[in-house]
């Protein structure tokens, strides 16, 4: 840079010396000045121009760097996320097959229940006719006991030889005691 404005200044000084030297008119040589003078501000106008130019170049490289690192984290972060979905896939498809395990276990069980429950209905069925037939037999055990005390105070009352009586009581005693065991049970 120091070079231009060296060899810049230098024909500068060349161009003034062979104005003034060569006979030109003040007046040309005053505009020709004049002219430089502009053109010398104007390469400085330009030169800020252009070191304006260069600042805003190095701050946009300097965006498109951090914009650049920007978008590898968040590619990064993106293979990170679709890793973390497959996964999440390979879980869910898991969840679901258990899901439906589960469903069908469910179902078997409904079933189970529901065929316990009929069943269930059918003993309870069951137990009421037993009952009512415990009850009928229960009364004619009651009858068939109460002929076999009317027998056994019938033949208590015809005193025969005690050796009868004592027989016949003992068949009496016997089966009534047969009777209890049976009541017992």
């Amino acid at each position: 840079m120091q070079m231009k404005t060296i060899a810049m200044a230098l024909a500068v000084g060349c161009a003034m010396t062979i104005l003034t030297g060569c006979g030109v008119p003040q007046e040309e040589h005053d505009a020709k000045v004049a002219e430089l003078n502009t053109a010398w501000t104007e390469i400085e106008n330009l030169k800020g121009t252009i070191t304006d130019k260069e600042t805003m170049l190095d701050a946009e490289k300097a965006r498109i760097r951090t914009a650049r690192i920007e978008l590898d984290d968040a590619s990064q972060r993106i293979k990170a996320l679709q890793v973390s979905e497959a996964e999440i896939k390979v879980e869910l498809a898991d969840t679901k097959s258990k899901v439906v395990g589960l469903e069908s276990s469910v179902s078997a069980a409904k079933s189970s229940t529901l065929t316990a429950q009929d069943r269930t209905v059918e003993v309870e069925g069951e137990l009421v006719a037993l009952q009512e037939d415990y009850k009928k037999l229960q009364t004619r055990f009651d009858q068939f006991e109460k002929n076999m005390r009317a027998l056994d105070s019938a033949s208590a009352a015809p005193k025969a030889a005690p050796k009868a009586k004592a027989s016949a009581k003992s068949d009496a005693e016997s089966a009534m005691d047969l009777l209890e065991q049976m009541g017992n049970q």
